[in-house]
């Protein structure tokens, strides 16, 4: 499933630059102060708390392998269970960071990102994660991917007249990735902000992994090794990136002020879709005929039948922010959102509003294999009944 990149997601943010979640988020280190790199922030290497009660914290999204459930959320929190009967268990997590997002490969290979440029593995269906990436080794990339990109493109340019057609888009590009070195520079001393919020593993192999500030990364193997990938899509102004999903055909990405892509497998580089709005999109989904639905922003839900090519606006009868949706087994959509708003669209694209008691920021939504409806959000962990959420 991938549904989750929504506005709960941009309050993390915000409290991600103006707040500090426990002692552990700031350096130990006063590099800083001293102008030195910073090379151990603790809220990236201390493992996540304990809790007595972590069915309580803050989640942002969930994720199904047959009837196991795991969610993920603040604090380096990730919690499972074998099926909706039994109780939630706390995995072994190297990390405390926020995390925002996750998927499977299969049922034993799976990532999970979030903040401080954070990228996590399981290798055992979710239950012990461990760090493959951090923000202080995602600095370092970006400084080295865009010095060398600069090079490259001052060798271009050397070869070429001002008159020649190419010289401005190329000395444009190169103005850019001075400028990312620069920003990398920067971060080296005062250390790494930049949260992943989404991301998709198409094999056990291929993983893409997207944020803030139009960030985006690639794995080839397994995430053994990483990759700066910004510059296979046009995001020239360095939109947020939200979320990610995928058809037999291609792989879609949506986010901040409209922007929407899509690449074929196989295929490097991204290509710009025609948004059909211009507000934030929260999040992607594939229905049951393989349409592409994209929503967010004031309750605004876009669907297409051509994989991307044109859309058509769903009337969703809210506006609120909409983070999270699932296909029922009923063929219809579930969407979540703000002051515990569930939206039941049908195959008749009729839309039905109800509220969750619990008015909470919902953030994602899965159907299990019972029938019954798991939820998260700000709040915690919610279970509805088969027939709560037709209701």
């Amino acid at each position: 499933m991938r549904p989750f990149a929504g506005q709960f997601r941009y309050l993390a943010l915000i409290a991600l630059v103006t707040s500090t979640p426990w002692a552990a988020t700031n350096q130990v280190t006063s590099a800083s102060s001293a102008n030195q790199p910073i090379t151990d922030y603790e809220v990236i290497t201390a493992p996540a708390m304990r809790s007595r009660i972590p069915t309580q914290a803050a989640f942002q999204e969930l994720v199904q392998l047959g009837t196991r459930n795991i969610a993920v959320g603040d604090y380096g929190l990730v919690v499972y269970r074998e099926n909706p009967l039994d109780e939630w268990q706390q995995a072994e997590v190297d990390s405390s960071v926020m995390l925002t997002a996750v998927d499977f490969a299969d049922d034993s290979s799976g990532w999970a990102v979030g903040h401080h440029g954070v990228i996590l593995h399981s290798a055992d269906g979710g239950k012990t994660w461990q760090r493959q990436l951090d923000g202080v080794e995602l600095i370092e990339l970006e400084r080295e991917h865009f010095s060398n990109l600069a090079q490259e493109l001052e060798a271009e340019l050397a070869e070429l007249e001002p008159t020649d057609e190419r010289y401005d888009e190329l000395q444009l590009a190169l103005d850019d990735a001075l400028y990312q070195v620069d920003n990398a520079e920067f971060a080296m001393e005062e250390g790494p902000t930049k949260p992943f919020l989404d991301v998709y593993a198409q094999s056990e192999d291929v993983i893409v992994a997207v944020g803030a500030y139009g960030l985006m990364v690639q794995s080839n193997n397994g995430g053994e090794t990483w990759q700066i990938a910004n510059q296979t899509l046009d995001n020239p102004n360095g939109f947020h990136l939200n979320a990610l999903s995928a058809d037999d055909n291609y792989l879609y990405l949506a986010g901040e002020a409209g922007m929407m892509f899509r690449k074929a497998w196989g295929d490097e580089t991204w290509e710009t879709l025609n948004s059909p709005y211009d507000g934030s999109f929260f999040g992607t989904h594939i229905d049951a005929k393989g349409q592409l639905w994209v929503y967010g922003l004031r309750g605004n839900v876009f669907r297409s039948d051509d994989q991307g090519q044109s859309f058509v606006a769903i009337q969703s009868n809210t506006q609120v922010n909409l983070s999270g949706a699932v296909l029922d087994a009923d063929g219809s959509t579930l969407l979540v959102g703000h002051s515990g708003t569930i939206v039941r669209i049908d195959e008749n694209d009729q839309a039905t509003v109800s509220e969750h008691d619990s008015s909470d920021v919902l953030g994602d939504i899965i159907v299990n294999l019972d029938g019954s409806y798991t939820m998260v959000g700000r709040g915690g962990i919610w279970q509805l009944l088969p027939t709560a959420a037709k209701e």
